[in-house]
């Protein structure tokens, strides 16, 4: 059952200045809870992926691995997800091991998303471009991204499997 309560003109300023104080309060206790949250999920984030590393291989425990930084520029941060993943992956890809790191809000996945897609597109290209990364079309159809290594015994590799052809643009 409703009760009716009446104010008076002059105590609402100062009701409204209240509670306008008291969300703030509110929104600044949630902020910095979600700070915090998104530390901690890094942080068990890096420790599972350093036990799952320390169970591979004996290899694995003498590899000085850099760890995850949410201070890196982006094309480092797409380098180390790359990396995790060992393998060529998609934009979508490294959002979502980044993601491991670095928690986001959908908000905040659609700037990471927008960063990824803009920083691959500036220093991504085909192998013989020699950029950070090298682009590729996936067997779906997706762009699809590695880490630009130099091949260093381009010699003995054409030796051994015949001569290396390189087309850059299809005429169909």
């Amino acid at each position: 059952m409703p009760i009716k309560i009446e104010i008076k003109d002059d105590h609402i300023k100062d009701l409204i200045d209240f509670y306008s104080s008291k969300q703030k309060n509110v929104r600044d206790q949630i902020s910095k809870l979600e700070r915090d949250l998104r530390d901690i999920n890094a942080t068990i984030a890096q420790l599972k992926q350093r036990h799952i590393n320390r169970d591979i291989t004996i290899s694995s425990l003498l590899e000085d691995r850099e760890v995850f930084s949410t201070k890196w520029p982006w094309a480092k941060k797409i380098a180390y997800a790359i990396t995790e993943a060992s393998k060529p992956i998609t934009t979508k890809e490294i959002v979502d091991i980044l993601e491991i790191y670095e928690p986001k809000t959908d908000e905040e996945r659609k700037t990471a998303i927008s960063s990824v897609s803009s920083t691959l597109s500036v220093k991504s290209g085909k192998y013989l471009d020699k950029k950070d990364f090298i682009k590729r079309v996936s067997d779906s159809g997706e762009f699809e991204y590695d880490i630009w290594k130099e091949e260093k015994n381009i010699q003995d590799s054409t030796q051994k499997f015949g001569s290396q052809i390189v087309i850059d643009d299809l005429p169909f």
